[in-house]
């Protein structure tokens, strides 16, 4: 049995929401960090460029599934709509990876530029570290903007 503090915070809805937008970006991080090893390892794309098209599958897997499950019902804005917000977040969300995977890098190496790709175990430290910073960027952004209630909405949340 759970103590009665963790019964009553798995009842809190963000909490719910949270779990469930972990477990969906869970998938999409399989399709991010699987996609980009095998575009700059196996293909010999340049490590941003294979991130840039890995983080764009990534993002799509996230946003139809946090549309249909994490956040379902919360807004009546059009699909459309709530897809631009979603990429405009994960959009800065991107940079902010990009960001702390050079961060980690720089500060793994000592080299600010390489003219070859990282080692995979650099590209997936640097990766992994960057996925927790992000996921707490990405699930603000879209839990108080992308998918917030709309004021004129009678929609329940999840």
């Amino acid at each position: 049995m759970l103590p009665r503090f963790l019964e009553a915070l798995a009842k809190r809805r963000g909490v719910r929401q949270f779990g469930m937008f972990c477990a969906i970006g869970a998938t999409s991080a399989v399709i991010d960090v699987g996609l980009l090893n095998v575009f700059a390892h196996l293909l010999g794309w340049h490590w941003i460029l294979a991130q840039v098209v890995s983080f764009s599958l990534a993002v799509t897997n996230g946003f139809t599934w946090n549309s249909l499950w994490t956040f379902r019902g919360v807004n009546s804005d059009s699909h459309r709509s709530r897809y631009a917000k979603f990429y405009a977040t994960n959009v800065a969300g991107l940079l902010l990876n990009l960001a702390v995977m050079k961060t980690v890098m720089f500060a793994m190496t000592g080299h600010l530029i390489s003219p070859t790709n990282p080692d995979p175990l650099l590209l997936n430290v640097s990766k992994a570290v960057a996925i927790v910073v992000v996921s707490i960027w990405n699930f603000m952004a879209s839990k108080y903007w992308t998918f917030r209630v709309s004021p004129t909405s009678g929609s329940s949340r999840p």
